[in-house]
């Protein structure tokens, strides 16, 4: 092996300067012609495009209940309030429609932020509660159940949602006590006051544009399916 390496020293060193510059440039070539090199210079994937687009929106998705799939071109933000009986409706009617037919086939990323227009709301436990479920994982779950016992007195409340069988009594127990849980509450009615929504339940709308741009628009209040295909067909047009 040293007698090889000394011989290519040698033939190395006989090369003109001229030579020498070929040399290292053919090397150059064959370096930067390797996969690894080409993979730099490839356009950025749908997964990268995807999520640039989210980090240019005004909510952070992060952490709150989410379906559908992270790089759907379209993202929803539903403002919902578990007080709110047309949000209530909204969920029985019209969304398990919207799940099958966009949510599903990886259309649209539906998003929720939970909260209203009545400041006090953000006193109410139901939306720790909530909170609490998503962290476990629950939120869709313990959906129906939060709507039918939000009005109920907060004594009897949180009993009412730890007899489920979904939800784990000893997590929620301790999520309810962290103060992180009240704080997200907080900051939840504070992004509600800060997009000057006409109530609940509105719904903002972003499509991921093909030459990077944002395209917004917004429904509101419990509008049909059809409202609702209109709007989403609309922008899936232009993909």
């Amino acid at each position: 092996m040293i007698i090889h390496h000394r011989n290519r020293q040698k033939a190395y060193s006989k090369l003109s300067s001229c030579g020498r510059w070929r040399f290292f440039f053919a090397g150059l070539s064959f370096i930067l012609g390797h996969p690894l090199f080409a993979l730099e210079s490839a356009p950025a994937s749908r997964a990268t495009l995807a999520a640039e687009f989210r980090q240019r929106l005004p909510i952070v998705l992060a952490n709150r209940p989410s379906l559908g799939s992270v790089e759907a071109p379209i993202v929803v933000l539903e403002v919902s309030s578990f007080k709110c009986t047309h949000c209530r409706k909204f969920h029985e009617t019209v969304f398990p429609r919207l799940i099958d037919r966009y949510i599903n086939p990886g259309l649209v990323q539906w998003v929720v932020l939970n909260a209203s227009d009545d400041p006090s709301d953000q006193f109410s436990k139901i939306f720790d509660i909530a909170r609490c479920a998503n962290q476990q994982g629950k939120y869709w779950d313990m959906l129906v159940s939060l709507f039918q016992v939000a009005h109920r007195a907060p004594s009897m409340l949180e009993s009412l949602v730890a007899k489920s069988a979904i939800i784990n009594r000893d997590e929620l127990d301790m999520c309810l006590r962290e103060r992180p849980t009240r704080n997200t509450v907080v900051a939840d009615f504070s992004m509600y006051a800060r997009l000057k929504l006409k109530g609940t339940p509105s719904f903002l709308i972003w499509k991921m544009g093909p030459n990077g741009q944002t395209v917004e628009t917004s429904i509101a209040g419990a509008q049909t399916l059809d409202e609702f295909q209109r709007v989403f067909d609309e922008l899936l047009k232009t993909l």
